[in-house]
Order: structure tokens, then sequence, then C-alpha cells
């Protein structure tokens, strides 16, 4: 990942001191990643049967495909788009680091990195530029001679022509940008009630920023966030949750938070394993939870509001970050948590130190998302430390017998996948896995059953279902919609399991 000169800064609204430096390198990683999507409309697609020389059939059938999307309002549709290679690493029109049709790429390729969704504030050029090595960061005043740099409003026409585009247009992108040119005419005042109309819906602002860490407050789609990112990932956001009010700029007031809901599926994920414990009659107390790798404490506070002390009885929540623990009482409402509720517990130390601390506690919930920071061996999160046989063995120490361990996982490939399993199966022989798209996310019992005893996967959607809190707040039972819960067995016993 290529290291950032400078801290992000607040936008101005005329965003007349914004310098935007861009110079193509012709590296080609535009182009690659797995899930890339490049839309392409009837023209651009006659225009790229023409480029390569075959015919329309063919050039459907061999380079594009049709997907399904939802649009702005929620409505599915279909759109076209440009294949990927088999193994879904880069674009089918890319040859080593050039595109084999560079002169009649679609419109999406041409506006790049010119999109809006780039150019919303500072921290989104700066997530768009660890991406592409041609876009260049300089305190101001620094600007290197050898470098371009761009105003705002001389990129705002790419960025209509993207917008238009993705809208389902059927023109090529030489047709817009004349019909942009024709409008600018007819209406010289276009181009401001685009940009008014851009900052109206889409924006950030720095609550808080050092040399770590950045508290963002976002405005999207008229929904307000505040989220914590570390300024050497920005592209993972550590945490995020709904404000119902924002705080005065001139203030240091905190927001209201809206804790009815979690901005992140993972998190509302790692929710599941309560439908079940909840459900036993053998629990006569209330559960004890912990959460390690608790961050600004979203996922620990959203539990706290929606179960009573009856059901949870104790949460720990783990941090080893003391940059975190204070972002997140000063800027996330912890402090005020920590005051109202006894519940609540604060550990700032490792995970790894925490369940050594630990005699005498049995667990009904252990929760671990922690993520790598850095990316080992293609795994994201959690750290490869917490995979190795003793780490693993702590978390059963200190689980109950009906226990369950969550974990987090997100890994670069299927491969990276299996060989994290495999890690878990050293200790762990049974449990329940949940696919989501960009993690996995594993529910690893605890209990002693028989190995022939098979996982009713059925029933324990059942419960998820039948469950208020999950369906109301946790809204996991969305997720069993779209995400396939699987029962998970050790390759070392393969024991039966049931759908």
């Amino acid at each position: 990942m290529k290291q950032i000169v400078r801290r992000i800064q607040n936008w101005s609204l005329s965003r007349k001191e914004v310098r935007l430096h861009f110079r193509c390198t012709k590296c080609g990683k535009c182009c690659t990643g797995t899930g890339g999507r490049v839309r392409v409309n009837e023209q651009e697609i006659q225009e790229l049967a023409v480029a390569t020389n075959l015919p329309l059939t063919e050039l459907k059938q061999g380079y594009t495909s049709i997907i399904q999307v939802e649009d702005a309002n929620g409505h599915k549709k279909t759109q076209q788009v440009l294949k990927q290679t088999p193994d879904d690493r880069q674009c089918i029109f890319l040859e080593g680091s050039k595109c084999s049709v560079y002169n009649n790429r679609p419109t999406q390729c041409r506006t790049f990195p010119w999109w809006p969704q780039h150019l919303v504030s500072d921290y989104d050029w700066h997530v768009t530029a660890n991406k592409c090595e041609g876009i260049r960061m300089f305190q101001q005043g620094d600007e290197q001679k050898d470098s371009i740099g761009y105003s705002f409003d001389d990129v705002i026409p790419e960025m209509i022509l993207h917008d238009i585009h993705q809208s389902g247009e059927n023109f090529t992108y030489d047709q817009l940008q004349q019909m942009l040119w024709d409008l600018q005419e007819v209406d010289p005042k276009f181009m401001e009630q685009y940009k008014a109309e851009l900052f109206q819906k889409f924006s950030r602002r720095i609550v808080f920023s050092n040399k770590e860490v950045t508290v963002l407050d976002n405005f999207v789609d008229s929904i307000a966030t505040r989220s914590l990112v570390f300024n050497n990932r920005m592209h993972l956001i550590q945490s995020e949750i709904a404000i119902c009010e924002t705080s005065n700029a001139n203030t240091d007031a905190e927001p209201e938070f809206d804790r009815t809901t979690l901005a992140f599926d993972v998190h509302r994920a790692l929710c599941m394993p309560l439908a079940w414990l909840l459900q036993r009659d053998a629990n006569i107390r209330p559960l004890r939870a912990s959460v390690l790798g608790a961050g600004a404490c979203i996922l620990p506070l959203f539990l706290l509001e929606h179960l009573s002390p009856q059901e949870l009885g104790w949460l720990d929540a783990v941090e080893p970050s003391s940059q975190v623990n204070i972002i997140a009482q000063h800027f996330f409402g912890v402090k005020a948590a920590i005051q109202r509720d006894e519940r609540l517990l604060i550990h700032e130390k490792t995970g790894e130190d925490f369940l050594v601390e630990q005699k005498d506690v049995a667990f009904d919930l252990l929760v671990l998302d922690v993520e790598a920071g850095e990316s080992f061996a293609g795994v994201q999160a959690p750290p490869i430390a917490m995979l190795e046989p003793s780490f693993l063995y702590e978390t059963v120490r200190v689980l109950a017998p009906h226990g369950i361990l969550a974990i987090n996982v997100i890994t670069e490939s299927k491969r990276v996948l299996d060989d994290v399993e495999t890690k878990l199966a050293h200790v762990f022989t049974r449990g329940l896995r949940l696919s989501l798209p960009a993690n996995t996310t594993f529910f690893l019992f605890n209990d002693k059953r028989d190995d022939s005893t098979p996982l009713a996967v059925n029933e324990f959607i059942r419960l998820v279902r039948e469950s208020s809190f999950q369906t109301q707040h946790a809204q996991t039972s969305a997720l069993l919609e779209t995400c396939h819960l699987t029962a998970w067995v050790s390759k070392k016993t393969m024991r039966p399991t049931t759908a």
C-alpha cells in the first residue's frame, strides 16, 4: 500500500482550495481486483466489437455478462458488465498492465478516478489514492513540478459524465461529452447546480484527527453516521454508528447516537449466537459475554441497549489501543455508557492477555472481532496468532460448556479461508458458518456432544427468525435471506450434518 504524505483535511464548501494531483502511470491496477464490475451499454459494446474485429454476438457472449443490481430506490434491474478473467482477478481486456481496447474503453473507465464517490471529501480522495499510484498527495505549497494539479471545478464534467453513464443511459463517452457542452451553452449554471446538489447529498466532516486515527461525521443520502478509521489503512472503517443529530461544528457537544441498529453486516452476524444461547432451558443465569477487539464499542453498547440485565448480565469489552479507547469515550458515547450501565467493563489489553487473566470465569459468548492491521499469509482478520492452537485452547478454557466462540474472518482467497478452517479444526470440531460478501463468520460450539449428533441448521435458523431482538434490531433474519448459513464440521471428524 502506498504511503500517504499528509493527514486528511476538511474541504471548504466551495472547494476552491482543492488541488487534485493525478497522472496515469498505466500500471493497470484500476483494472484488477476480484468482483470488478465495468458497466457497458449497447453503443459501447458495438464500439468494442469494431475495435476487436469480432461479431457483435460473439463479443457479447465472450466478453460481457448480465448481472442484477439495485437502483437508488432499491428496485432490481439488470445490467451489462465486462467479464473478468476466469480467476476473477482482472478485466478480461487487460493484457499485462495495458488495456487492449484503450481507445474504445467504456465511459466508466475513461472517467476514472473522477467518480463522485471518490471526491466527496479529502478522506475519500485519500482512500482512492491508496488504490491508484497515479494520485499524488501533497501539503499545500509542496506540489512537485511534474505533478499535474486539477481544481475541483476542472473535474466536475467527468463526474457528471460518470453519473449519467451509471444511471443507464445508452450513450458513448464522446456523445455524452458533446451533450454536456450543448447543455452548458443552454444553461450556464448547470455545473454549479450539480456541485451544490452533490455537496447537499454527500459530505464528510473531520471531528478529530491525529497521526494515528481520524473521526469523521458522514452524510450520505440524508443518512448521518460517525466513523473511526486508522490513518495507515483508511480503506477499512474500524467503527461506525448512525447519529440522530449532528454536533455543532463550533462546539465539542456529542451527537445523539442511534443504537437501534448496526452499520456493519458482520456486527449483525456476530449477534446471531444470542438467539441460540437465550433459548437454552439450562441457562438459569444471565449471559456473560466478551468482545475481543471492541474498537469504539459499537457492538457492546448495541447489545447492552437491547438486552435486559436478566438476559445479558455482564459484558467485557477488550481493546488494546489506548488511543482507540480515548476516542471511544470522547466521541462515541462510551464514557456516558460506563456511568450508565454497570454491566459494561472496558479492558485495555490484548485479547491474549485478557484470556490468560480469566480465572473461574465461564463466558457464554466470546466474540473475536480483531483486525490484523496488515494482511499476513492472506489473512486480514483475525491476527494469525489468534488462530494458533495455544490461543484457541484458551478460548475453550474460558467458555462455558454450552458456550460459543464467534469469529470474524477476512481472507484474500478461498484457499486461504480453507487454511483458516484447518487451523480452527485443530481445536473445535463443530459449529456454524455464515458467508458474507467480504467476511466469513464462524460460530464454534464448545459442547461435548457425541460425534454422531447431526447439526440441524434449520432449527438454528428458526430460532433466529423467532427472536424479536434478532429480527427487529440485529436484523440477522434479513441476513439469512441473502447469506448462506451452513453447518461447519472439522474435516478430521467429518461428522454428518442435516439441513
